[in-house]
């Protein structure tokens, strides 16, 4: 997997602005209410260049000519060294080996940028409590929750809880002494540790504990 700078080419031959168009894609995303366009996109990869608060980079698979994804470093606080990490995979019809490890890899490689050069101690992001599956993986580079926002994301009609995960500058070193010295240690070794993964996510343990805690706890006051 390479991360490359973002161009026109993604656009007019990889299809960069029709991921945004697709239902399923932008499911749990802000994007997908209004038509995007090439042009669109085009006035996007400006503004992306002339950003110094955001740095976005293209995921392309080893041995494949077109991008299938984009991973973001944005809000970026220089002085208070945080920073929003988002990832989109927007093209899933291709071969590629441990092609479901695609997104991880990206997201292993920025996190490396982010704290190695760029100096943040902090980063952070949120995600619908449906995508349990990827909030289960993201423990094993160091992600930790931090809270659960209630109907915080809207689409349509229907209001998602969503989890608040972040990782320090301490759980990235801790992780990459412990793989010696690399964030990601191989696809078939994160294979290898996806399957020894506990069948069910912390998150989703902390969000149980809440709602059962949560009851008993109101069930005790008095409000009239």
């Amino acid at each position: 997997m390479d991360l490359c700078c973002p161009s026109e080419k993604a656009i007019q031959e990889d299809g960069w602005h029709r991921w945004f168009n697709d239902q399923e894609i932008t499911r749990y995303l802000a994007q997908g209410v209004f038509p995007n366009t090439a042009q669109d996109q085009q006035e996007y990869l400006e503004s992306v260049r002339k950003n110094r608060d955001r740095i976005l980079l293209l995921i392309r698979p080893k041995g494949l000519d077109k991008i299938v994804g984009v991973v973001s470093l944005s809000s970026i606080d220089y002085r208070q060294r945080k920073a929003d990490l988002a990832m989109v995979i927007g093209e899933r019809k291709y071969n590629s080996p441990y092609k479901q490890l695609i997104g991880m890899e990206a997201k292993c490689r920025m996190m490396e940028h982010a704290f190695e050069v760029v100096g943040v101690e902090r980063i952070y992001g949120g995600q619908v409590t449906e995508l349990a599956l990827w909030q289960k993986w993201q423990v094993l580079f160091g992600y930790r929750i931090e809270g659960v926002q209630r109907k915080a994301f809207r689409k349509g009609h229907k209001a998602y809880d969503v989890y608040i995960t972040s990782v320090l500058l301490e759980d990235y070193l801790r992780i990459k002494e412990l793989r010696n010295g690399s964030l990601w240690p191989g696809a078939e070794r994160m294979m290898k540790l996806i399957r020894q993964l506990p069948k069910k996510s912390f998150e989703q343990r902390i969000l149980e504990v809440l709602d059962e805690e949560w009851g008993k706890y109101v069930n005790g006051i008095v409000y009239v």
